[in-house]
Protein backbone atom coordinates (compact mmCIF):
# COMPACT_ATOMS: atom_id res chain seq x y z
CA UNK A 1 0.00 0.00 0.00
CA UNK A 2 2.51 2.75 0.93
CA UNK A 3 6.73 3.04 0.06
CA UNK A 4 8.04 2.14 3.85
CA UNK A 5 9.47 5.32 4.27
CA UNK A 6 6.46 7.02 4.55
CA UNK A 7 5.28 5.17 7.16
CA UNK A 8 8.66 4.97 8.67
CA UNK A 9 8.40 8.89 8.58
CA UNK A 10 5.70 8.92 10.48
CA UNK A 11 6.52 5.81 13.40
CA UNK A 12 9.76 8.36 13.35
CA UNK A 13 7.66 11.51 14.48
CA UNK A 14 5.22 9.48 16.61
CA UNK A 15 8.46 8.26 18.66
CA UNK A 16 9.80 12.06 18.57
CA UNK A 17 6.74 13.10 20.26
CA UNK A 18 5.22 10.61 22.12
CA UNK A 19 6.86 8.61 25.04
CA UNK A 20 8.01 5.47 25.38
CA UNK A 21 6.06 4.60 22.20
CA UNK A 22 5.43 0.80 20.28
CA UNK A 23 3.75 0.90 17.25
CA UNK A 24 1.92 -1.90 15.35
CA UNK A 25 0.47 -1.54 11.49
CA UNK A 26 -2.41 -3.00 10.04
CA UNK A 27 -3.84 -2.39 7.00
CA UNK A 28 -7.97 -1.31 6.99
CA UNK A 29 -8.90 -2.42 3.58
CA UNK A 30 -12.52 -1.00 4.71
CA UNK A 31 -10.47 2.36 4.44
CA UNK A 32 -8.04 1.46 2.31
CA UNK A 33 -5.60 2.48 4.75
CA UNK A 34 -2.71 2.28 6.86
CA UNK A 35 -3.57 2.01 10.79
CA UNK A 36 -0.85 2.48 13.19
CA UNK A 37 -1.94 0.89 16.90
CA UNK A 38 -0.10 3.23 19.03
CA UNK A 39 1.02 2.81 22.80
CA UNK A 40 2.66 4.93 25.17
CA UNK A 41 2.99 4.16 28.83
CA UNK A 42 -0.57 2.84 29.99
CA UNK A 43 -2.67 4.40 27.23
CA UNK A 44 -3.69 3.13 23.65
CA UNK A 45 -4.44 5.28 20.54
CA UNK A 46 -4.74 4.59 16.88
CA UNK A 47 -4.15 6.99 14.12
CA UNK A 48 -5.75 5.67 10.81
CA UNK A 49 -3.37 7.20 7.61
CA UNK A 50 -5.43 7.23 4.63
CA UNK A 51 -3.89 5.77 1.32
CA UNK A 52 -4.59 9.27 -0.46
CA UNK A 53 -2.91 11.16 2.03
CA UNK A 54 0.73 8.12 1.74
CA UNK A 55 0.33 8.95 -2.15
CA UNK A 56 0.26 12.60 -2.08
CA UNK A 57 3.27 13.36 0.40
CA UNK A 58 6.04 12.90 0.51
CA UNK A 59 8.46 11.29 3.19
CA UNK A 60 10.66 14.33 4.09
CA UNK A 61 7.62 16.57 4.43
CA UNK A 62 5.20 13.94 5.84
CA UNK A 63 6.77 14.92 10.06
CA UNK A 64 6.44 18.34 9.07
CA UNK A 65 2.29 17.54 8.10
CA UNK A 66 1.74 16.02 10.75
CA UNK A 67 3.33 18.47 12.95
CA UNK A 68 0.85 20.97 11.55
CA UNK A 69 -1.88 18.68 11.79
CA UNK A 70 -1.32 18.37 15.63
CA UNK A 71 -1.40 14.75 15.21
CA UNK A 72 0.56 13.64 18.59
CA UNK A 73 -1.59 15.99 20.78
CA UNK A 74 -4.38 14.70 19.26
CA UNK A 75 -3.66 10.91 19.82
CA UNK A 76 -2.59 11.93 23.49
CA UNK A 77 -6.06 13.35 23.92
CA UNK A 78 -8.73 11.04 22.00
CA UNK A 79 -10.20 8.04 22.85
CA UNK A 80 -10.85 7.25 19.35
CA UNK A 81 -9.00 6.55 16.32
CA UNK A 82 -7.61 9.56 14.68
CA UNK A 83 -7.93 9.38 10.52
CA UNK A 84 -5.23 11.82 8.96
CA UNK A 85 -6.26 12.65 5.05
CA UNK A 86 -4.40 14.53 2.56
CA UNK A 87 -6.63 17.64 4.03
CA UNK A 88 -5.94 17.31 7.76
CA UNK A 89 -7.48 15.17 10.49
CA UNK A 90 -11.22 13.79 10.98
CA UNK A 91 -12.30 11.32 13.41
Amino acid sequence: MAEDCKVEAIEKYLKEELDSVTIERSIDSGRNALVLRIKSGNRFASAVITKEFLEKNIADEIPGILRAYLLAEHLRECDFPIVVTRTGLTD
